[in-house]
């Protein structure tokens, strides 16, 4: 199981993920490096996209720290985020945990957002239900997009088709955290769609607007 997952995984990364370049960062209206931010969003990226954020995401929170009213600081996962999935997702799990009790550590008002795209969002989905009860509270919106283990059914779906991902997690797996969060999948998605299409697989930017007015609400 463990091969299949990562021969599966390697033929998309090398089809969508060797294509692509990701924008830097550069974010407008961020907290001074010495406060506390309201909100802080960590990103993590697709497979084989270099650090940072990656292409999906990178424009999504530039656009999220433009239009929120609050203080927004934003942190790209550090995690492989290679071919060894299995060992690459548990690393992202380790650094996602780690930063988030870092941060609420310093700032204990912080609020999160969380957002993953591809194997990013698996990381971000096996966080949440490992995350210490006394951390969880701090999040207040997660996005997903593209995610491998999308599991049809689930009322924070955002989809137009109707199969299951690759790897689906499990009916339930997240309820603790169902109300905020929003998972998006497009049809025939190579990836959380078991399909055929990785530009479905990419084709992510027409929910920016929806994610933001979703974190908006819950913030």
């Amino acid at each position: 199981m463990k091969g299949k997952k990562l021969a599966v995984v390697l033929a998309g990364a090398l089809a969508v993920g060797g294509g692509v370049i990701a924008a830097p960062m550069a974010f407008a209206a961020t907290a001074p490096a010495n406060d506390c931010a309201d909100i802080e969003i960590i990103g993590a990226r697709g497979t084989t996209e270099r650090p940072g954020l990656g292409v999906v995401l990178t424009p999504l929170a530039q656009q999220m720290t433009r239009e929120l009213p609050q203080t927004v600081r934003t942190t790209a996962l550090d995690y492989p985020a290679n071919f060894n999935y299995a060992a690459s997702v548990r690393a992202g799990v380790t650094q996602l945990q780690e930063d988030i009790a870092d941060t609420v550590a310093e700032c204990p008002e912080t609020r999160f957002v969380l957002m993953g795209y591809s194997q990013g969002a698996d990381v971000v989905g096996d966080t949440l239900a490992r995350l210490d009860g006394d951390l969880a509270g701090n999040v207040a919106s997660v996005l997903l997009f593209g995610d491998p283990t999308f599991t049809r059914g689930e009322d924070f779906n955002v989809t137009d088709g109707t199969r299951q991902g690759v790897f689906p997690r499990g009916a339930g797996a997240l309820d603790g955290f169902a109300d905020r969060i929003q998972s998006y999948c497009n049809r025939n998605d190579r990836f959380c769609q078991s399909g055929t299409s990785l530009a479905a697989h990419i084709n992510y930017a027409g929910f920016r607007d929806d994610a933001i007015g979703f974190t908006a609400g819950q913030l």
